[in-house]
């Protein structure tokens, strides 16, 4: 994708595999399987004339000079331009020992905020997401499924999941949960966002790749529907990221949302996407709204929607998007671009139609 592949050529070798074994998840795949689709991945790089150096060290320098360009990618532009950062300040990049978030079923990787962004709560109270055999760029991408961090997040947010990571990895919570404490309470760091991996359930194999200071703001203003909730038609539900409520019209890509902009100004624009990468930048400036089928509340995407401002629900279950016929149904109701449509940022509702909303 560094080369500019889109990426659902590779989502297409992905899917045809797991049609023809019958495997759902791609964690499923045995190694001979994956084996077999990392030659058909090679061989995408052939038919586009790209090649990855052999040598292990040359191949280090193509990938950090990869890392380096990223910062003039069209998103990248898009969003310093948005928040008026300096183009001149550049990136870094950090080479250092690779953690096999996928070693077996009991590794993983993730991302957690210290404070919750939502329960109002001073103090440390674990947020955010992580994902078992997985790779962290899984995670903050927005392509997978993820898992909640802790027990009262998964009872609010994830009510078809049975795990989170204080169930499962009580060790590694209980490890999370204690470097959060050296450095917001010993070291007086504000709250920060943590990425980590784990290479099994021993806290020893617990490892930090970095941390920052924490950015999503807590919520101060609330709005809801009028109408009482059996006078509304809900349709799905996924995770809300914020307290606000959001009627508009339904819209795929940029060409949908200029041309509803055209021929209805007032109108407030919801962008359904099947994930939440970082290429889908400036149609999240651009939308006041934002439904997603995968991704977690910490990918770069969805953290960007509410920093910004934007009702944002992830991870709707029953969702599924095409893109090329600009459709998408949620749980058998069929929508398409323009069609009347509202999202409950605090419940992770989603209705059929339009309602009227009031300030709390």
């Amino acid at each position: 994708m560094a080369y500019g592949i889109d990426r659902d050529v590779f989502d297409r070798v992905m899917l045809e595999y797991k049609q023809q074994w019958g495997v759902t998840l791609k964690i499923n795949f045995s190694p001979e399987q994956m084996r077999t689709i990392a030659f058909s991945y090679k061989m995408v790089l052939t038919d586009y004339q790209i090649e990855i150096e052999n040598d292990p060290f040359k191949q280090l320098k193509q990938a950090i000079g990869s890392v380096l360009d990223s910062w003039f990618s069209e998103s990248a532009v898009y969003y310093r331009d948005h928040l008026q950062i300096a183009k001149d300040w550049g990136t870094a990049v950090v080479v250092q020992k690779m953690v096999l978030g996928n070693r077996s079923a009991r590794s993983g990787t993730g991302v957690v905020f210290t404070s919750s962004p939502f329960n109002g709560c001073a103090g440390i109270n674990l947020y955010g997401d992580f994902a078992l055999c997985s790779q962290g760029e899984d995670v903050v991408s927005g392509l997978v499924n993820t898992l909640p961090i802790s027990e009262a997040q998964r009872k609010r947010d994830y009510r078809d999941s049975s795990l989170s990571l204080e169930s499962g990895f009580p060790n590694i919570y209980q490890e999370l949960t204690r470097y959060a404490v050296r450095l917001i309470e010993e070291y007086g760091f504000v709250h920060q966002e943590i990425e980590f991996t784990f290479e099994s359930d021993n806290p020893e194999d617990l490892y930090i790749l970095q941390t920052r200071n924490q950015n999503l703001k807590k919520q101060t203003a609330f709005s809801s529907f009028l109408p009482a909730p059996n006078q509304m038609e809900l349709v799905g539900h996924g995770i809300g990221m914020s307290s606000a409520v959001l009627s508009g019209l339904l819209a795929f890509d940029m060409a949908d949302m200029e041309d509803l902009k055209r021929h209805c100004p007032e109108a407030k624009i919801i962008l359904v996407r099947p994930d939440t990468v970082p290429d889908d930048i400036p149609l999240i400036f651009v939308c006041d709204g934002l439904i997603t089928a995968k991704g977690g509340v910490t990918s770069h995407a969805a953290v960007a929607a509410a920093s910004v401002g934007k009702v944002c629900i992830v991870k709707c279950k029953g969702l599924e998007v095409n893109d090329s016929t600009k459709e998408c149904t949620i749980n058998g109701h069929r929508f398409k671009s323009g069609d009347p449509i509202s999202i409950d940022g605090g419940l992770g509702n989603i209705y059929k139609g339009n309602y009227e909303i009031g300030e709390i």
